[in-house]
């Protein structure tokens, strides 16, 4: 018993050590400036602390974004979600011909290290894949969820 409650408290507590949610007010005013200056229009901003940088997601044009900064203030990551129609059209041609039968379920354009990349979430059945391409289509990750 004394090891459940052990256990219990292990997993409990290492969720926090993840992520913690922020109050605006606690937010660094480097990083609340660099956002608002970047996103002037966004809304329902919500701040996370996660180990050595800073996560916000929000709104803006009716899209989900999440946007990564170190504690300087500097950009780290960004995505967007877009829909299938945004993706380039050599990503959608392989896409039908490689994954027939698949169905787009999630769509992400990231931007990391001046890099834009396409994160997608394929669906049939209960098979999922998760493809990263570049913008010429190329697959630079597949995982099987």
């Amino acid at each position: 018993m004394k090891i459940l409650k052990i256990l219990a408290v292990v997993l409990f507590t290492s969720g926090f050590a993840k992520a913690q949610e922020l109050n605006s007010a606690d937010v660094p005013g480097n990083l609340n400036d660099a956002f608002n200056k970047e996103y002037p229009k966004a809304t329902n901003a919500e701040w996370k602390k996660e180990l050595d940088h800073y996560k916000v997601e929000f709104d803006l044009d009716r899209r989900d974004h999440e946007v990564w900064y170190n504690a300087s203030g500097n950009m780290l990551k960004k995505e967007l979600e877009i829909t299938e129609a945004e993706l380039p059209q050599v990503v959608r041609s392989i896409i039908k011909s490689k994954y027939a039968g698949y169905r787009v379920d999630d769509v992400e354009m990231v931007w990391k290290n001046k890099v834009k990349t396409y994160e997608v979430e394929l669906e049939k059945g209960q098979d999922e894949k998760h493809i990263i391409f570049d913008e010429k289509g190329k697959v630079l990750n597949e995982r099987n969820h």
